[in-house]
This record gives structure tokens, C-alpha cells and sequence, in this order.
């Protein structure tokens, strides 16, 4: 005969919620982070139907990043990944043949696109209460290209938003005016280009598709040039994304017209005016500081952009000008990085062509 002890441990527990197992994987999807820009809607809960479904989830579409081949790369071209505006959740849905990844892809796509268009609206009137806030024309998901250790062409979303004056680039979609005076990069439309668009080519980008349609920027900053590449989804993303950074910097060129900034000249401190009509001014600041450009005993030397051969600088301090034979070439030392000068003139050059009805 065999003696058996049986001992029985009583444990008070407050909350025993997570020691049971969800009856669906539905239940455990996220998505309910607060925005100003999605109502919910009734009846997300759990329900029984006739079809004996036991649980559903709604998830709002507004503002959420519809894309393929980020989280997983799907040779097969099978999958249909799609991220909540604040980028904390994500579903990915497997096809069981191309052709339905592409019709789910379009129709997502579709309405996501269509939302987003509402959501600027709704994003002006959240910024316009701010004093001094820019209106939002274009805004949405991209991927920018990034370089890794492990993977030399990793690629992450952003949330980017393009102002009257500048492009704005975001973790998450901004809810609030806070968030929104908040990005991780802001760069100013005038001196801002648009270097291609399209498939990539050459060099340029180590994708992993050739398939994917990207676009490129460079700015001019006071520490160089700040180059990005973007992926979008569709030809039409491509086209709006490009139409939006082109006409969006030549119409800053429209509202800024001149800009002034300090140089030094056969060792004399000037100030040099690149004026969008008129063309370049330098003049000499009088005792006071003050310059008239318009002041012919202060002015040193003045020519339209007409007379504009070339210009180049050493992309460290020095600008140089040329504005033909009989004129001669002009040394400026702008104190600092020239690049930004360097591309708001060829923001300038390129919206007075484009106005004289001129494109490349």
C-alpha cells in the first residue's frame, strides 16, 4: 500500500482576466488609440449573428497606412499590410492568389485615399486656431529609404505633410495642435528640389523591387544638402506626391518673392538680395545697419536673372556668380553653408519658367 499527500495552495487573485485564453484572435487586435479624426462606430463588440459569428472588430480606415512588402517581404506579391495611424498596430492579411491581394489593395487603397482628403480638411481647422500655424495642402504615408547595419535598403513609414512653405515628416499622424508643432524634420519648400521620380535607376536606390515607384528630394540646409527618397503605392500617389512638392515650392517663390542674407565682397560686408522679379542686389548696410536695396548710393551692383550665366559654390562658404562677358564673375563669401541660396535660386529660376509656360 502506497501513502499519497495531496497539498492545495489558495491564492487570492484581484484580476484573473489574464490567465484566460480569447475565444478569437479577433479580440486581440489593437487599434484603439484616441484621434480627433475617427468617430467610432456602434457595434465593434463582440455579437452573435446568424452566420454564427462570435466576434468582430471594426477598424477605421482614416489616416492608416495601406502598403506592401514593408513588415514582410512577399515575393509573391500575396499580402496586404495595413498600420494604424499611430503606428503601434498593424494587420496583415495573406491572399490566397494575386489577383485577390490586388483587388483587397485597390479597394483599401481607394477609400483610405479618399478619407485622407477629408482629414486635411479636418487637420486646418485643429491648426487654425494656432497663431502663426501653416495650412496643410497635401498629407499622408510614405516610405523613406533608410540605411542599416543589417539591411542596406530598409525602408520605415512616415507620415508626411506638405504646408504651404514647407514638408513636414512625422512618426505618427499628429492628433493634436502639439503634435502637429512637433515633427522630426522640417524642411523649407524654396530651397527644396524634386531630383526624379519614378522607377529607380542606376545608383540612386538599392530597392529590392524593381517594381517600386519612388521619388527623390534634396534640400538646402546650413549643414549641406538633406536628401531623402520616398516609395508610394500607386502611379497616381507618384503623380499627386510630385505635383504637390513642385507647384508647392514654386507658389513659396510667388509668396516670399526675396530673400536677403548677409556676404562679404572684395572685403567689404555687404548684403546680397535675390529678389524674384528684379533679380540680384548687393548693397552696403549703412552706418545704422540698415540696407535700402533700392538705394543707388548703397548699391554696389545690381542684375536681373536674366543675366545669369551660372552660378556654383565650394558647398562650404563661397558663392560664386557669373553674369556673362563685360560683367565678370563674382566671389561672395556668405559666412556659412551657400546651399541654401544655391536652391532658392533654382527655385526661383524654375517657377519663372514654369510661369513663362516653359517646362523641362
Amino acid at each position: 500500500n502506497d501513502l499519497y499527500f495531496l497539498v492545495i495552495a489558495v491564492k487570492y487573485l484581484r484580476e484573473v482576466t489574464p490567465y484566460f485564453r480569447r475565444s478569437t484572435i479577433i479580440g486581440e487586435v489593437g487599434w484603439d488609440t484616441p484621434s480627433p479624426y475617427i468617430i467610432k462606430e456602434p457595434g465593434a463588440n463582440a455579437q452573435v449573428t446568424r452566420n454564427h459569428w462570435t466576434e468582430m472588430k471594426v477598424i477605421p480606415l482614416k489616416l492608416c497606412y495601406v502598403t506592401r512588402n514593408l513588415t514582410i517581404n512577399d515575393t509573391d506579391q500575396r499580402t496586404v499590410e495595413l498600420h494604424s495611424p499611430d503606428g503601434r498596430s498593424s494587420c496583415i492579411v495573406r491572399c490566397t492568389d494575386v489577383t485577390s491581394a490586388n483587388e483587397w489593395f485597390s479597394a483599401l487603397h481607394a477609400n483610405v485615399s479618399l478619407l485622407a482628403i477629408q482629414a486635411v480638411c479636418e487637420a486646418n481647422d485643429i491648426l487654425r486656431s494656432t497663431p502663426g500655424s501653416r495650412e496643410v495642402k497635401h498629407m499622408g504615408w510614405l516610405c523613406e529609404q533608410c540605411h542599416t547595419e543589417a539591411d542596406l535598403s530598409a525602408w520605415k513609414p512616415v507620415f508626411v505633410a506638405i504646408t504651404d512653405k514647407d514638408y513636414l515628416m512625422y512618426d505618427s499622424v499628429p492628433f493634436t495642435r502639439e503634435e502637429w508643432g512637433k515633427p522630426f524634420q522640417s524642411n523649407s519648400l524654396l530651397a527644396t528640389r524634386l531630383i526624379y521620380s519614378g522607377s529607380p535607376k542606376g545608383t540612386l536606390s538599392l530597392t529590392r523591387s524593381t517594381g517600386e515607384l519612388t521619388f527623390g528630394t534634396r534640400t538646402g540646409t546650413r549643414s549641406g544638402i538633406e536628401a531623402h527618397l520616398f516609395r508610394v503605392e500607386t502611379r497616381r500617389d507618384l503623380a499627386a506626391w510630385t505635383r504637390q512638392l513642385v507647384q508647392g515650392s514654386h507658389n513659396t517663390a510667388l509668396i516670399v518673392k526675396e530673400v536677403t542674407c548677409p556676404a562679404a565682397w572684395n572685403g567689404r560686408e555687404t548684403r546680397l538680395r535675390i529678389h524674384f522679379e528684379n533679380g540680384f542686389t548687393l548693397s552696403v548696410p549703412t552706418a545704422d545697419g540698415q540696407v535700402d536695396h533700392t538705394n543707388q548710393l548703397n548699391m554696389l551692383w545690381s542684375y536681373p536673372f536674366e543675366k545669369l550665366r551660372y552660378s556654383s559654390d565650394d558647398s562650404k562658404r563661397l558663392l560664386w556668380l557669373d553674369f556673362g562677358a563685360g560683367e565678370g564673375e563674382f566671389e561672395l563669401d556668405l559666412h556659412g553653408c551657400p546651399k541654401p541660396i544655391v536652391f532658392i535660386i533654382h527655385t526661383f529660376l524654375s517657377a519663372k519658367v514654369t510661369r513663362m509656360g516653359l517646362f523641362a
